[in-house]
């Protein structure tokens, strides 16, 4: 018992102990970080203070024999001297209260905060230290690195010198402004030598840049203007010459070549060229090249034009032919449909969209007419090319196909009005002759009794027979009850054909079976069967007939009533 009390008090002293305890630790390796970062920028602010600024200056005072340098030296001093006595001073500062902020009392924001400014003050100062150290270094060595620099401009200078004298036949009346650039850089490297001694230490630089500047455009001029001189004396002029003999020839043929606007053109590049040379002779060649390759591919792509206008004349020439071909054709079709029309009208009811249809397709045709008489007359103007014009006649040829088949299909419409006449008096033939031919056989066959509806359906036949004989006396005849007339006639015969057929087909058939069924009379059921069936046939009910025989004769002799059933299926 005593032991575990002993527990539970050790347990309750630990638990009220070990997070003060833990607080302890963790403040202490808090403050020990925060001091470590304070030291670190200690350290850093001393290694700016030991950057060799003066010693770098000492090497360039004792070079300094010009006012140039001595006003650079001074300047050096005066930046180094400012960052040295205020701005790590300053930095200091910073550090100092940042420490006695850690001694006291420490928020970790306000640590990070100044933390990071004094950084950020620290890079500045380091990045204005090494600008300084960068700009004396340089200085220390500007004699061994423009003199270095010159000697590489001088080996490109004779290698220029070298050019020119393999090209120099090339250059015709430009020989003498390149010689005197020769001469002028010859010059500037003079200069050079006259700076460098007097340690002018702005001038080198500028004088540096400018033989560089000069050698670079003489090696431009010396590689193009070769080429340039070609161009203007050689190829285009020789491109323009036979540009030249070809336009005025296609002109003569009547070609409308206006769309070109080749003269204005021609002349605008010949003010070019001479724009290029007057440029040249004082060596300003700036976009010459690409000027005049620019033009030369212009006059080429003329050549093209007029070669095009060529194929787009041959073109135009074939589409016209093929317009007048379909424009006279279609001419005389809409003249001959206008002069039938009348006629038509007499033995045709037309409707008023039947009569429409053929005035909007004679507008679109007149419409087209007079688009075609345009394209001749703006021919005529010669300001647009055979192209343009080709791609419109292209157009034309498209709309009088379309038109075509329109008047061709009203063309079918009005033929069909007398087709559908023929195909009328053909199947009136044809009802009366399967009509005389129902008669004919109800007469033939003798039957015992014709049922009393079938006399009804003769008569229906007759007078549907009788209306389509109407409707074709009537003139102008309205085809479309005519063929309403027909198609009903036609159904009422087939119908009267089939139950004729029917009819005698059943009534035979029951007779046969009649025949056969009076040897089983002595059957009771069969006997009863037929008497049923006898009833039925004087009637004149000879399907119904027929069907109460084939289940009483199925009594008896069931492949019998197979072998029929397979007659009147087939």
């Amino acid at each position: 018992m005593n032991k575990t009390y002993l527990i539970i008090i050790i347990s309750i002293v630990l638990l009220i102990v070990l997070p003060f305890v833990i607080i302890k630790i963790v403040r202490f390796r808090t403050r020990k970080r925060l001091i470590n970062g304070v030291n670190n920028l200690e350290v850093k602010k001393n290694t700016l203070y030991s950057i060799p600024v003066m010693f770098e200056l000492s090497k360039i005072e004792e070079i300094a024999k010009s006012e140039q340098l001595e006003e650079k030296i001074n300047d050096f001093k005066v930046r180094y001297q400012e960052i040295k006595d205020v701005r790590l001073t300053k930095i200091n500062d910073m550090i100092i209260d940042l420490d006695v902020t850690i001694q006291k009392h420490y928020n970790i924001k306000d640590y990070t905060n100044k933390y990071a400014d004094i950084e950020m003050e620290l890079d500045k100062a380091e990045y204005s230290l090494n600008s300084i150290i960068k700009e004396i270094e340089e200085i220390s060595s500007y004699e061994e690195k423009y003199r270095d620099i010159v000697t590489k401009l001088k080996a490109k200078y004779r290698f220029l010198e070298h050019s020119y004298t393999e090209k120099e036949s090339l250059l015709m009346d430009l020989k003498e402004p390149v010689k005197m650039q020769f001469e002028n850089i010859a010059k500037r490297f003079q200069d050079f030598d006259k700076v460098m001694e007097e340690k002018l230490y702005n001038e080198v630089v500028l004088v540096v840049n400018s033989i560089d500047a000069m050698i670079d455009n003489l090696d431009v001029i010396i590689k193009e203007l070769p080429d340039i001189l070609l161009l203007v004396n050689d190829l285009i002029p020789g491109r323009i010459k036979d540009l030249n003999e070809e336009y005025n020839k296609m002109l003569e043929e009547g070609y409308p070549l206006a769309y070109l606007n080749y003269e204005s053109n021609i002349s605008d590049i010949e003010k070019k060229e001479t724009d290029v040379i007057t440029r040249a002779k004082v060596l300003n060649i700036t976009d010459s090249l690409f000027d005049l390759r620019t033009i030369l591919e212009y006059l080429d792509g003329l050549f093209k034009d007029l070669e095009e206008e060529k194929k787009a004349k041959q073109k135009f020439d074939s589409l016209e032919e093929i317009y007048s071909t379909k424009h006279k054709k279609l001419d005389k079709i809409v003249k001959d449909i206008y002069e039938q029309l009348d006629d038509i009208k007499a033995l045709y009811h037309l409707t008023e969209k039947d009569l429409e249809i053929i005035e909007e397709l004679n507008l679109k045709f007149a419409m087209i007419t007079k688009d075609h008489k345009k394209l001749l007359r703006n021919l005529k103007k010669k300001l647009e090319s055979y192209k343009k014009h080709s791609i419109f006649l292209n157009e034309l040829v498209t709309r009088i196909n379309d038109i075509s088949l329109e008047f061709d299909k009203a063309l079918r419409d009005l033929g069909s009005f007398y087709d559908d006449e023929m195909r009328a008096y053909e199947e009136l033939k044809n009802m009366n002759e399967i009509l005389k031919k129902c008669k004919d056989m109800v007469r033939n066959n003798r039957l015992p009794i014709v049922y009393d509806n079938y006399y009804v359906e003769v008569t229906e036949a007759e007078e549907a027979i009788h209306e389509v004989t109407k409707e074709l006396q009537n003139k102008p005849i309205i085809i479309k009850n005519l063929n309403t007339r027909v198609d009903t006639a036609r159904d009422l015969i087939f119908k009267l054909n089939d139950n004729t057929n029917n009819m005698i087909k059943f009534a035979g058939f029951s007779e046969i079976l009649f025949v056969y069924g009076n040897k089983y009379r002595n059957n009771k059921d069969i006997n009863r069967g037929l008497n049923k069936a006898e009833k039925l046939y004087y009637q004149g009910n000879y399907k119904e007939c027929f069907t109460l025989l084939m289940k009483v004769i199925k009594l008896q002799d069931n492949d019998l009533v197979i072998k029929i059933n397979k007659l009147i299926s087939g």
